[in-house]
């Protein structure tokens, strides 16, 4: 592997991931109700910036990487939206399309906290009163 190949995969690298995140903002930003629409239209979007640009230069490079990561995130979402249902209980496909619900966070309280390792931790508990408490609590 030369250096040259190397530093182009990492800027194909950081131009997919920026293309994914900008599509993922672009469609939590456009003012539209119906998400298969709005997908559906970043996704065109994409494809279409992705085939108006060639791979002569450095930049065009970056933006057919990011347009051709945003059509493709965004059809994955499609296709999670489209068949996530039929397929929760296939135990290839339905990690492959991604969880329904992973949009949600799910919280366990008996994990709360157990991965802090910050400075504090010892002295959450100290913060409040007893009183605080009790006056919270009834």
């Amino acid at each position: 592997m030369k250096k040259k190949e190397f530093v182009n995969s990492l800027v194909s690298l950081a131009s997919m991931t920026v293309g994914a995140m900008g599509s993922r903002i672009a469609a939590d930003a456009i003012p539209m109700q119906n998400s298969t629409i709005k997908r559906g239209l970043l996704v065109l979007g994409g494809i279409a910036g992705a085939s108006s640009l060639d791979r002569k230069t450095t930049m065009r490079k970056i933006g057919q990487d990011a347009a051709i990561s945003m059509a493709v995130t965004q059809t994955g979402y499609l296709l999670r939206d489209w068949l996530g249902d039929s397929f929760k209980d296939n135990k290839i496909l339905s990690p492959a399309l991604g969880s329904p619900l992973e949009d949600y966070a799910v919280l366990d309280s008996s994990n709360f906290l157990s991965s802090y390792t910050g400075a504090n931790y010892d002295f959450i508990s100290e913060d409040i009163g007893y009183e605080e408490v009790q006056d919270f609590a009834g």
